[in-house]
């Protein structure tokens, strides 16, 4: 065979291979060629009896798709005539037909009927205001503004709280003459600090200072005891209370112990020296103390005795009843003790409820002025009600004390009242 006859057989063997390997025929392609996948009027992107050989021999090609997108592009993107695929609105949203994605298609563009824009059901919160449903929609989801979450406009007894226009809202409880609640135009009702005394209150002051007579809960304080129970850390000092036994209608400024015992005793100084008058003994000095709504001292431990003595004798109160003078061992010359028994003594012993039980406190409480016995004293020749006369050591201690046999008993004019509802 010549050389040129061998060219042409070779070049022929090359060209069928190429035609066998891109699956192509001269009559197009054959039943099972991989080539016959392709839309029969759309080649397959870059496939061409044109091609140029892979180094293997074979055309260039992309087996990077699946071979299930006949969109003619390299992705994988989801078949929109897959009845199972949603993503989105249709393309078609509008056309008053419900395609796949979407949940309404009315064929109309109002955003007030049930289906709004991007065919979607309209629902409160979309931000669009369905007609004869909605009075509002602001598309968020604040509760206190001006559009509720309900999709309802904002009115005072609705129970939402809006703190540009409204002070409460308790909805239906809403109520003109509740004390501490909420008005129907959503303003606070009365209550404490208004200034006003309504409901319960005895007082309003509209402050926090204990010493002033009004304590917390708008409540007039009646003692020492009491401001105590309220202010656990109120400190020893001036106060002003209203005592009960006055039902309210007198106040008066006295000291308070806030210590002794615990704290809550009262102290009150009384002064009659003045003009034109004599002095008390302890008949007297109980009514005036009484017109206080409060009794001659009658002090209940050792304790409460070295804190009216530290009191008596202390510049911390001015006395009422007409004297000036502010301190001084006299404020402590009688007590509320007296006889329980005509002619009872203590029997050698110490004059205090325990040890002397045939005399007693203005209350009948407990009482406690010594423990150590005075010789001959309390004598059995005391009157019923009067008072003996008490001295004192600088110390504070009991120097002695003396019955009077006969009138109103021992006199002074100065003396202390309390309230006497601390009994330890």
């Amino acid at each position: 065979m010549s050389r040129s006859a061998l060219l042409v057989l070779r070049f022929s063997a090359a060209a069928a291979v190429a035609v066998s390997l891109s699956g192509c025929h001269v009559a197009g392609c054959a039943e099972g060629d991989r080539e016959c996948a392709q839309t029969p009027s759309e080649p397959a992107t870059g496939a061409s009896t044109d091609a140029p050989l892979t180094t293997e021999g074979s055309p260039t090609t992309d087996d990077s798709d699946d071979g299930d997108d006949t969109s003619g592009d390299d992705t994988d993107a989801p078949d929109t005539d897959d009845p199972n695929t949603t993503i989105g609105p249709s393309p078609n949203c509008g056309d008053g037909k419900l395609d796949v994605g979407e949940q309404c298609d009315d064929g109309n563009q109002d955003n007030t009927d049930a289906c709004v824009e991007g065919c979607v059901s309209a629902a409160c919160g979309d931000a669009f205001v369905q007609f004869g449903v909605e009075a509002c929609d602001d598309g968020n989801a604040v509760d206190s503004d001006d559009c509720t979450n309900a999709c309802a406009l904002a009115r005072c007894g609705d129970g939402i709280l809006r703190d540009t226009f409204e002070q409460c809202d308790n909805g239906p409880d809403n109520s003109d003459g509740l004390y501490d609640g909420c008005t129907k135009a959503c303003q606070i009702g009365p209550h404490c600090g208004d200034g006003k005394v309504d409901g319960p209150e005895t007082c309003d002051d509209q402050n926090e200072d204990l010493t002033d007579g009004c304590l917390e809960g708008c409540v007039e304080a009646t003692s020492c005891l009491q401001i105590l129970g309220v202010a656990s850390d109120a400190p020893t000092g001036k106060y002003r209370v209203w005592p009960a036994a006055l039902g309210g209608n007198i106040d008066v400024q006295v000291w308070c112990d806030m210590d002794t015992d615990g704290g809550g005793y009262t102290f009150l100084k009384f002064d009659t020296q003045a003009m034109g008058q004599s002095d008390k003994g302890a008949v007297a000095a109980e009514a005036l103390c009484g017109a206080y709504g409060m009794r001659l001292l009658a002090p209940r431990t050792q304790g409460h005795v070295q804190a009216a003595y530290a009191f008596a004798t202390t510049d911390n109160l001015a006395p009422i009843g007409g004297g000036g003078k502010a301190s001084g061992v006299e404020y402590m010359s009688i007590l509320g003790i007296y006889p329980a028994t005509p002619g009872a003594t203590c029997d050698g012993k110490g004059l205090n409820s325990a040890d002397c039980p045939g005399w007693r406190a203005t209350d009948d409480q407990a009482f406690w002025v010594t423990d150590q016995p005075i010789a001959d004293e309390p004598s059995d020749e005391h009157c019923d009600g009067c008072s003996m006369l008490y001295k004192w050591n600088i110390d504070g201690t009991l120097k002695s004390y003396t019955t009077f046999p006969s009138g109103d008993g021992a006199g002074t004019y100065r003396f202390l009242c309390d309230i006497g509802d601390k009994h330890p």
